[in-house]
């Protein structure tokens, strides 16, 4: 039993490391920040309509450079809804590709 006694501790101990799991990798949380982007959007309707109304065919340059990039989008966005709302004062408008707001900046 003496022998014994040994041997069964050391088979133990060498199964008990043996099972041992490594430690979970840790997690990596992301959080999604979504940008308001509607008090832009309504700039650019208001800015597209006053520009359709002088007979401007373009956003300002510097406005839209003023922004980053989600908001040059929505700012776009608004100012292309804006100016087919007011181009012709009566209401939306069909704009084609002969038309400089019609064409890829």
């Amino acid at each position: 039993m003496k022998k014994i006694l040994p041997l069964v501790s050391l088979v133990l101990l060498t199964s008990a490391c043996a099972t041992q799991t490594p430690p979970p990798e840790p997690q990596v949380i992301t959080k999604v920040v979504k940008q308001n982007t509607a008090p832009v959007e309504k700039k650019g309707y208001d800015d597209g309509c006053k520009d359709a109304m002088k007979a401007q065919f373009l956003p300002t340059k510097e406005v839209v450079d003023s922004y980053d990039k989600v908001s040059q989008a929505a700012y776009l966005k608004g100012w292309e809804m804006g100016y087919r709302r007011c181009v012709i004062g009566l209401g939306p408008v069909k704009i084609n590709s002969t038309m400089p707001t019609g064409q890829n900046h």
